[in-house]
């Protein structure tokens, strides 16, 4: 960063005019010049950014799964005899299966900067300006 001061002129102007038995004075006179100086100014600013993160979620769906179950079955054979035959069963169950859904999320990110302005500063001066006095 550049810093900027303006530097003052000082311009004496002297008049001087001979007349017989006058004596000159010298008077001061106090000038304040203003002097500028820099100082620092911290700016915040907030950045949004929107990311989409996916977030798994649990949806029960309902499934039916056949089940086979043996069972024994009398079967009646003219001969008098016993068989007995496995039969497959059927039986439901419900099983529950979680789903995936893609949701957005909102991320923050705060960013800091530091910029620096020029403050105008006071700076004293003294001019000697003569003055001339009659007797």
């Amino acid at each position: 960063m550049q810093q900027v001061v303006e530097i003052p002129t000082v311009q004496e102007i002297v008049t001087e005019q001979e007349i017989p038995e006058v004596q000159v004075q010298v008077v001061e006179q106090v000038v304040h010049v203003p002097k500028i100086m820099a100082q620092k100014r911290v700016q915040h600013r907030s950045v949004e950014q929107v990311v989409d993160v996916p977030v798994p979620q649990v949806v029960e769906e309902v499934v039916h799964v056949p089940k086979v179950i043996q069972q024994m079955r009398a079967q009646h054979v003219p001969v008098e005899q016993l068989v007995e035959v496995p039969v497959p069963m059927v039986q439901k169950e419900v099983v529950h299966v979680p789903k995936i859904i893609q949701q957005k999320r909102v991320q923050h990110q705060t960013v800091e900067q530091e910029v620096q302005v020029p403050v105008p500063m006071i700076q004293e001066e003294v001019v000697h300006v003569p003055k001339v006095m009659q007797k």
